[in-house]
């Protein structure tokens, strides 16, 4: 391998010399932990998010919970200009072209600030319109209509940010966006109580009583916060890939170059994203209180599922500038320990969930009644069991997104609900009565058919081409 670097094992050698030709286990551990750690944080603020919200009623959480996959879907589009501008840095970079890199950097920037701003503006005027469309009505949809208006204020700040994560992770360097996005999580659980609460709990102090509508406002403020920050750290931290913005030429082939990059992963993910709007409304069709339940124990599960992910989005940049260096078979091993550390990870994690099964839920709704408890165990111990095959999805969604085949992720992202979950699921409730438990079962068998398609594909070896 021409990039394969003497000093790799000294104490001056780069992230890019560390994934090149170090430890392979201890350079997914270096890019993914940060990651992870990140992941962990986000997760333990989207359940301080809910919890806080949990206290006014099982009405307001049902309804923040209805209009996440809307949210999700509207970010894709930045997720996948994340995506893309990780995959083709992180190759340009194991190829030594920085010149290029940092033009791609930068076309990256005039994108994400062109998208944010554009998605911003039609979520917060067609919330309501989509609002009605899922079925949300009363004050159920009016409480749902609340949040995802004020929270479509800080997407254009969150999408630009994104951006910034990508020239970060590119070169390796997880650390900062993973420091910015912890100081952003923490300030919104800080800001949430006093957005939310009239009167807040133990302190006692005077808050705006906002409600749900709080809660959004308490997020879309963090992510002003967050791209700030985000844009200062990223000129600071950036080594292997020295940012600047000045003086360089607009080139339409390379933004043409981006999207085709991104599209796929955007078209991933908002296909998963509207399925998931449809998953929502036929559970919602079984009343609030299992749509409540479906959203808590998801989130729940979320506690092991974001290690898992953090390695596949590590598993990023650490495949796109080894493919770039030209050398597969190290992106194999590392594709292996990463399934292996995922795997580990996530079996014990579902033994710790279901030990904690009863104390987990009830600490997140302390006022759920009966039926919600017994919907959301019912749930929790058919979903468990396919969890791990989850954090393979992540996996492979890393290896895919690295090597720069982004219509390959896209293809697990949108068949799982697609062709295989939203079908069974109409299938069931057409034609037996399953009910509620026909969901769960189409679920599984989602997960387990996705990362069957996902080993095909990785052993047909038709990722390795090169596309960038």
């Amino acid at each position: 391998m021409a990039q394969n670097r003497s000093a790799v094992n000294s104490k001056d050698s780069t992230k890019t010399e560390m994934i090149l030709g170090g430890s392979m286990y201890k350079v997914i551990w270096m890019i993914s932990l940060p990651l992870i750690l990140n992941n962990l944080i986000m997760t333990l603020y989207n359940m301080a998010d809910a919890f806080f919200v949990g206290q006014l009623g099982t009405t307001e959480f049902a309804a923040v919970s209805f209009v996440n996959p809307v949210m999700f879907l509207f970010r894709s589009i930045g997720m996948g200009i994340q995506i893309a501008g990780t995959s083709i840095l992180a190759q340009l970079i194991g190829r030594n072209k920085i010149k290029d890199a940092k033009e791609y950097a930068w076309h990256v920037m005039i994108f994400t600030v062109g998208m944010g701003l554009l998605i911003g503006f039609i979520g917060y005027y067609t919330s309501p319109y989509i609002i009605q469309f899922m079925g949300g009505t009363g004050r159920f949809g009016a409480l749902s209509n609340d949040y995802l208006r004020y929270i479509f204020l800080g997407v254009p700040f969150q999408i630009v940010f994104m951006g910034f994560v990508a020239i970060m992770n590119a070169q390796g360097n997880t650390r900062s966006s993973t420091f910015v996005n912890s100081f952003s999580a923490i300030l919104n659980i800080f800001l949430d109580p006093f957005f939310i609460f009239a009167t807040i709990p133990v302190l006692g102090l005077p808050g705006l009583g906002m409600g749900v509508a709080g809660a959004a406002l308490a997020t879309s403020a963090s992510q002003v916060v967050l791209m700030v920050m985000g844009f200062f750290i990223m000129r600071k931290t950036s080594e292997e890939l020295p940012v600047s913005f000045r003086n360089i030429p607009f080139d339409g082939e390379k933004l043409k170059r981006i999207i085709s990059v991104g599209l796929p992963s955007s078209a991933g993910h908002s296909g998963a994203a509207f399925g998931f709007i449809l998953l929502n409304t036929f559970i919602a069709g079984y009343g609030t209180s299992l749509l409540a339940a479906f959203s808590l124990i998801n989130r729940i599960n979320n506690m092991i599922m974001m290690p898992a992910m953090g390695i596949g989005m590590g598993l990023t940049s650490i495949v796109g500038q080894n493919m770039g260096a030209g050398n597969p078979e190290r992106v194999k091993e590392g594709f292996w320990k990463a399934v292996k550390l995922s795997l580990l990870i996530s079996v014990v994690g579902t033994f710790f969930i279901y030990i904690f099964r009863y104390r987990l839920i009830y600490f997140f709704t302390p006022t759920a009644e009966d039926l919600m408890v017994a919907q959301s165990l019912e749930y929790l111990t058919y979903i468990l069991p396919t969890i791990p095959l989850m954090g393979l999805f992540s996996i492979f969604q890393g290896l895919f997104q690295g090597s720069g085949h982004t219509n390959y992720s896209m293809f697990m992202a949108i068949g799982r609900l697609w062709l295989v979950r939203i079908p069974l699921i109409l299938l069931f409730s057409s034609f037996t009565g399953l009910g509620q438990r026909g969901v769960w079962i189409a679920m599984n068998v989602s997960n387990i058919l996705v990362v069957l398609y996902g080993f095909w594909i990785y052993r047909s070896d038709r990722w390795t081409r090169e596309v960038i």
